[in-house]
């Protein structure tokens, strides 16, 4: 049996990969330095992007996130003296799970059946196409009476 190839070793072999290996760990080497440079509860919100030209792009979870790392912002700079960074590029960038954390799920609303036999009757006299549907839709949102 074959004894498999270490992932480094596949990454390693060729140059474009290489490159990439490179910039991924440049950024996990940047993204730990400015952990180190922020207060704790900022650093779960955060990630480095890219320094191109003197900038520091951040991606951030959120605006109020962001604006918590703009107030830091002296602060990162100077973190990063050493690199030449001259200015902070701050973008938003949601999260999937941060949508489903922040919007609960709303729960369907349910009538009466009094309430739905009155949408019913209702519907019956109408004679709008469109309201008379959208009332029929309403009517079967009744609670099962047990």
């Amino acid at each position: 049996m074959k004894t498999p190839t270490p992932l480094n070793k596949i990454l390693s072999s060729k140059p474009t990969t290489q490159r990439l290996v490179q910039q991924v760990n440049n950024l996990k080497s940047l993204n730990s330095r400015l952990s180190r440079i922020l207060p704790t509860p900022i650093a779960q919100h955060y990630k480095i992007a890219n320094i191109d030209r003197g900038a520091l792009t951040i991606l951030c979870s959120s605006s109020a996130w962001a604006t918590r790392l703009r107030l830091q912002q002296t602060k990162i700079i100077k973190g990063f003296r050493d690199l030449h960074i001259h200015s902070l590029n701050i973008q938003i960038t949601p999260t999937k799970a941060d949508d489903s954390i922040n919007k609960p799920k709303k729960p369907a609303r349910k009538i009466s059946q009094q309430t739905s036999k009155l949408l019913i009757d209702l519907a019956e006299t109408t004679s709008d196409p469109k309201l008379k549907q959208a009332l029929q839709r309403l009517s079967k949102r009744a609670r099962n009476s047990t």
